[in-house]
């Protein structure tokens, strides 16, 4: 009986396991280091992939850059590499936003990859056990702006449909806050309703949806007061947001990758607030 129990809890918990989501694949953006030491698998390229861009891009067999198994410009074939694994032995550094990364593959094959830290699109890698990210990596996104002490700052991170603001000044009323703006094209003038992978959500039916200036899509904005909202976009990831009543055809679904680079981000916001306050 202590036998049929107990397996009866295995097979739940084999279960659980197989249930449990898969954590979203991280690009490394501008720490590609981060992959060195890794076992990575080349992920299979999606139809559309193939019939756009023919094969893989920027695989070469040597570091006189001949193309591995070519079939077009820098194309690598996919049956050469797909679903294939490789330990990411080296990451150099290279011109402006390029590294070269050496690979081995477990029968000793070398091959190398260069790595565009600004083209997602064009990563490949899906990486045994994830990658493992120190705390500022995705304040690494607050590319523009300046921060001129604990006075002074004003950082954000744009993307096609949401774009997260660090700021004081007209934004905040002089205080540092963390702000949202979301754009889509939608036939309503109020309604924003934020949907997050815990299934939560946040509705606000008056809120304004404000034309822009410099195209035809509406604007919404959302600034992180309340502490509730601030351990919800910090801790969970957003996976849709709709303007008035209905979905967008353009700009409404957030990938798991593209809600995990915003959660990450807005928690590198409040993570900043927190050590300026703690500062003065």
């Amino acid at each position: 009986m202590k036998q049929f129990t107990l397996a009866l809890v295995l097979l739940f918990s084999l279960l659980a396991i197989a249930q449990e989501e898969k954590k979203p694949e991280i690009f490394p953006f501008r720490r590609p280091e981060l992959l060195v030491g890794k076992t990575v698998t080349i992920r299979p390229l999606s139809d559309e992939e193939i019939e756009k861009e023919k094969g893989y891009g920027n695989f070469f067999e040597n570091e006189d850059l001949d193309v591995y198994y070519k079939v077009g410009i820098f194309k690598s074939d996919p049956k050469s590499l797909e679903n294939r694994v490789f330990k990411v032995v080296s990451a150099i550094k290279g011109k402006y936003d390029t590294y070269t990364l050496k690979l081995e593959a477990e029968n000793g094959e070398i091959i190398y990859h260069i790595f565009y830290e600004n083209e997602e699109e064009h990563y490949y890698f899906e990486v045994e056990g994830g990658l493992d990210f120190p705390n500022d990596f995705y304040c690494d996104y607050f590319e523009y702006g300046y921060d001129k002490g604990n006075k002074d700052i004003l950082k954000w991170a744009g993307f096609y449909n949401i774009r997260i603001d660090l700021g004081t000044g007209h934004m905040t009323g002089q205080e540092l806050a963390v702000r949202l703006s979301f754009k889509m094209e939608s036939p309503a003038d109020y309604g924003l309703t934020i949907i997050f992978d815990n299934g939560e959500k946040i509705e606000l039916p008056q809120e304004p949806l404000v034309r822009g200036k410099r195209d035809a899509k509406k604007h919404a904005f959302l600034e992180l007061e309340k502490e509730s909202d601030k351990k919800l976009f910090s801790e969970h990831r957003i996976t849709t947001v709709i303007f008035g009543k209905e979905k967008s055809q353009w700009g409404s679904d957030f990938t798991p990758q593209e809600g995990e680079r915003v959660r990450g981000i807005i928690k590198c916001g409040l993570d900043t607030i927190e050590e300026r306050m703690a500062q003065n």
